[in-house]
């Protein structure tokens, strides 16, 4: 077993932060971003950074609720809880079974194989054990921390939800900033840590690739489209969030240097779900939120283009050669149909399809094949029975965020609300086009984040409305007139 330095560092501040569950979970989000990384290393299996303060705040709050604690909104926070914890408990029964009943019938593409990558016969296995127990703990993560959020704080001590979002905003400012500590790497040969990051031994890590004469950035993650998909997830979020009035510099710094990073990363996932974020914004400007967003977007883009060009003269007045760089990546991303890896991953993905098809629909189980996106995955994993249960609970968290529209998007519930639901976006988009799951735990600590906001909303709501005219026992009564068979006072007047 072997011991980094990312252990020294964080198992003092977990100790220090046992009874502190929220900074637990700010330091779970700022350490999501070193998914390369290892806190311990045993043999061929790495245990990431972020679990440890994961794993701590779990034993805090699984402490309290075997002491009794109860939150004020379990009662609205469960419901939600209900659809993908179903989804979770068919995700791993099927991880034992499918192998079982399909055994040699179906083929599927292992999680970790060995070159010549090649796909082999569904067998039964303990290769799957380590994504269920991920699923689990992820699973465990969702709930106690949508439970522990709809607190209200203790006297001396509020609590903030809202600071959760902040630090997922300094999480997307240090990966930009290891991400241009590795560009100066690259090509002014500064010193980068690379061992330290990438110490992860169940990884795969993708550090020497280049896009014509510049050079591929994955910063703290595994591979480019990684680092890519999680700035882009933060400038959905960070965008999200200044278009609906979230005060500060902070989150619009952080939207700069999320789009910024995308670029940096020179991955077509990232810079095409920037584009289709930057989609969904104008087409709710212009339908949904047009009074509102319309003429901000206007003015944005005025701003925009103006900045870009004054930006445009002074790179092709200073580095030219940059341009031709920009151009080299344009055209990697328009051209990407034609690579090589394009094919063989959308290859794979068929292949996934097939092996829901040849399952009857109910998936090879959890864990037992590894597509390239993540439609196609799920549907390999969990089958359709597994796809119409996350339809379950999307629905319902859409149709429960859409009910808190009038709302004033200034209070600290919304704000965390349109945070969390803009950053699951950022998160959904970006694994559709190359990710065959999400694993991170950041992923179900908004989620979490999500359902609690809805449920401390909600709850605010109730508080605010009207009381009833009659009480309840009064409108419950057939004739509110009669007590003890006398006549009601209208008719004996």
């Amino acid at each position: 077993m072997g011991i980094t330095l990312f252990f020294l560092v964080l198992a003092p501040l977990c100790l220090l932060w046992i009874n502190r569950p929220e900074r637990l979970i700010q330091l779970m989000i700022i350490m999501g971003i070193f998914e390369a990384s290892a806190a311990i290393t045993v043999g061929g299996f790495g245990i990431a950074p972020n679990t440890l303060p994961a794993i701590a705040m779990v034993c805090y709050i699984g402490a309290q609720f075997l002491l009794g604690a109860r939150y004020p909104g379990r009662a609205r926070v469960w419901p939600l809880l209900i659809p993908l914890l179903v989804v979770a408990g068919w995700a791993i029964l099927t991880s034992w079974l499918s192998p079982r009943f399909f055994e040699g019938r179906v083929y599927v593409w292992p999680q970790k194989s060995t070159p010549p990558f090649v796909i082999t016969p569904l067998t039964p296995s303990s290769a799957n054990l380590n994504q269920d127990l991920y699923l689990l703990l992820n699973i465990i993560i969702f709930v106690m921390v949508a439970l522990y959020m709809t607190r209200q704080g203790a006297p001396g001590r509020p609590f903030h939800p809202v600071s959760i979002l902040r630090a997922y905003f300094a999480s997307v400012l240090l990966a930009f900033g290891f991400g241009v500590w590795q560009f100066a790497s690259h090509v002014a040969h500064v010193p980068f840590p690379s061992d330290m990051l990438y110490s992860n031994p169940g990884w795969s890590i993708l550090t020497e690739q280049t896009v014509g004469s510049l050079p591929r950035i994955n910063a703290t993650f595994s591979e480019p489209s990684a680092f890519g998909g999680y700035m882009a997830a933060g400038a959905f979020c960070a965008g999200w969030l200044i278009l609906n009035d979230f005060p500060g510099t902070l989150v619009r710094i952080t939207l700069a240097a999320a789009v910024a990073g995308v670029f940096l990363s020179t991955s077509a996932t990232g810079i095409v779900t920037l584009g289709i974020g930057a989609l969904i914004v104008v087409l709710m400007g212009v339908t949904i939120h047009a009074k509102r967003f319309l003429p901000m977007i206007k003015r944005r883009a005025v701003q925009f283009l103006i900045f870009s060009i004054v930006i445009m003269v002074l790179v092709t007045v200073m580095t030219p050669d940059l341009l031709t760089s920009l151009g080299t990546i344009v055209d990697s991303v328009t051209n990407k149909q034609d690579s090589e890896s394009y094919n063989a991953r959308s290859s794979t993905d068929l292949d996934s399809l097939q092996a829901a098809i040849d399952t009857f629909g109910f998936g090879v189980g959890w864990g037992n094949n590894r597509s390239s996106s993540l439609i196609p995955g799920l549907l390999a994993a969990i089958g359709i029975p597994g796809m119409l249960g996350l339809i379950w609970f999307a629905w319902r968290l859409i149709s429960r965020v859409r009910s808190l529209r009038r709302m004033d998007r200034k209070l600290e519930d919304i704000q965390v609300v349109n945070g969390a639901s803009a950053a699951l976006a950022g998160y959904l988009v970006s694994a559709c086009l190359s990710a065959p799951t999400i694993t991170t735990a950041s992923f179900y600590v908004f989620l979490a984040l999500l359902i609690s906001g809805i449920a401390r909303a909600e709850g605010t709501q109730a508080s605010k409305a009207p009381a009833p005219l009659f009480p309840p026992a009064e409108r419950r009564s057939p004739n509110p007139g009669r007590i003890r068979g006398t006549a009601p006072s209208s008719i004996r007047g």
